[in-house]
């Protein structure tokens, strides 16, 4: 029966791939292109330029009758998106006369904003209701620190300008010194040309991959070889080929479209891990026994994740002062429910993992598979926690719930590429160690345990074959 079952999980691969071609110090040397070269994209990303562009004023604009007015500096396409910071400074006679250190104010703010063509103005939106936000005071000075109240998605006008309503009581006789934010229209030109590099690179990866599995039927494919043609289709559309009508366009999609291309790339990366550490095992992969559980789960998660998205894009189209914050039980909700697919996940991929361990790690051919995939991954996931952690921190989103704080998609260039180059890199070798092998077509079934060579021997030599499996020296293929 051990041997029957080796058999069904064994005819699974059919086209022999350069994986099972490549020697010890061919594996080793692939490895170490791989990380000399994410390396010298993270290096190439510190030279980059700023990520933002800061404009401000020396002098605040007085509050009269709990209003003022703000006109932003002149602003293109190119730089992709505009935040607005006020930092107030109260009036000596509301100065904190508290042995605090610090005090906090919750003040009222609401906008209207007006879009400026040729010096003529235009409302385009109001916040339907004020929000609140919090002001930290020092006792030493009566400077507060700077509160972010406006966002906007996209760029459709060159000029803005802001008349925000706060309190009467408290801001009469104070100044409010704005604090105009923007992409750097360096960094994305920066941006959009290492997209188009990547969009390239997996383009011709796509190419050479269809080109040298185009000779062989589909149904000769392995999981791997189906799985990483999808993938090559994915890495494009997470490299969004989309952006440059950020220069062109003046609509709200195309951020939205950005962020569900990467859900959707990063949710496929969940699937196919699923799918092959469970479809080595399996040579039958029937829907509803085989895909259903892990589409459904990971699908789950997709959702969700576009949910979010699309939710704050149309939340902030309608309102700039928007936040996350401004639903905290909602989002919670959402959080804890994402956090626990998240877990659930990663239970079941390691039980997966382990079982796959534990059944295919002394088969031929299945243990390179298995050590190969296992190692990459896991670094490339390893690198990608760390840069997680660098990028966000531990704060907590609800740290301060009365708060809108200015989110950037990088901080510097170095975070853009590492999260780009580390994704693309890691599919493209996956697809270079997946191609078929230069003698593929003539052995066609040299690769699988169960093919008509195999057959010939005797069961009891299979068996130990299959046991004793050793890498063989560097001048000989394994």
């Amino acid at each position: 029966n051990e041997y029957k079952s080796y058999l069904r999980m064994a005819i699974d691969s059919y086209i022999q791939m350069k994986l099972y071609t490549l020697t010890k110090r061919q594996f080793l040397f692939l490895f170490i292109i791989f990380f000399v070269l994410f390396l010298l994209t993270l290096f190439v990303g510190w030279l980059s330029p700023s990520v933002v562009r800061e404009s401000s004023v020396d002098k605040g604009a007085p509050v009269k009758d709990g209003v003022v007015a703000l006109l932003s500096p002149e602003i293109s396409n190119a730089e992709q998106q505009l935040w607005l910071q006020v930092q107030i400074t109260l009036d000596s006679s509301k100065k904190p006369t508290t042995i605090e250190k610090t005090t906090y104010f919750i003040i009222p703010i609401k906008l209207k904003l007006h879009s400026v063509v040729n010096g003529t103005k235009s409302i385009i939106n109001a916040s339907p209701v004020a929000h609140n936000r919090t002001l930290k005071c020092t006792n030493t000075d009566n400077t507060c620190e700077p509160i972010a109240i406006l966002h906007l998605g996209f760029i459709a006008f060159p000029q803005y300008y802001v008349e925000l309503e706060t309190s009467e009581i408290l801001m009469n006789g104070s100044t409010i010194r704005p604090i105009w934010t923007t992409y750097n229209a360096r960094f994305t030109e920066f941006e959009l040309w290492f997209r188009f590099i990547f969009i390239m690179l997996a383009f011709l990866v796509a190419v050479y991959m269809f080109q040298s599995l185009r000779k062989y039927s589909v149904q000769d494919w392995s999981i791997e070889q189906k799985w990483i043609v999808l993938l090559l289709i994915l890495v494009m559309l997470y490299d969004n080929p989309t952006f440059p009508l950020i220069l062109f366009v003046n609509v709200a999609f195309i951020p939205v479209i950005d962020a569900c291309f990467t859900v959707t790339f990063l949710c496929s990366m969940l699937l196919f891990w699923l799918c092959v550490y469970h479809g080595m095992r399996r040579s039958e992969r029937h829907f509803c026994s085989f895909y259903f559980v892990k589409l459904a789960l990971v699908g789950v998660t997709w959702l969700v994740g576009c949910v979010i998205l699309s939710w704050v894009a149309v939340n902030e189209m309608n309102d700039p002062s928007f936040s996350l914050s401004q639903d905290q039980e909602g989002f919670l909700v959402i959080k804890v429910f994402f956090f626990s697919l998240l877990g659930i996940y990663v239970l079941y991929l390691l039980f997966l993992v382990i079982r796959a361990y534990s059944e295919l790690h002394n088969m031929p051919y299945f243990d390179v598979r298995l050590k190969f995939l296992t190692t990459l991954t896991f670094s490339v996931l390893f690198i990608s926690l760390i840069a997680v952690v660098v990028r966000f921190g531990s704060k907590s989103i609800l740290e301060d719930s009365t708060v809108m704080q200015i989110t950037l998609r990088w901080n510097n260039g170095a975070e853009f590429l590492c999260f780009y180059s580390l994704f693309n890199f890691y599919i493209f070798t996956l697809a270079f160690v997946y191609s078929p092998s230069d003698s593929a077509m003539n052995s066609r079934y040299k690769d699988n345990p169960a093919s008509f060579a195999m057959l010939s021997d005797s069961e009891d030599e299979i068996y130990r074959s299959g046991k004793k499996f050793v890498y063989e020296d560097d001048e000989e293929s394994m």
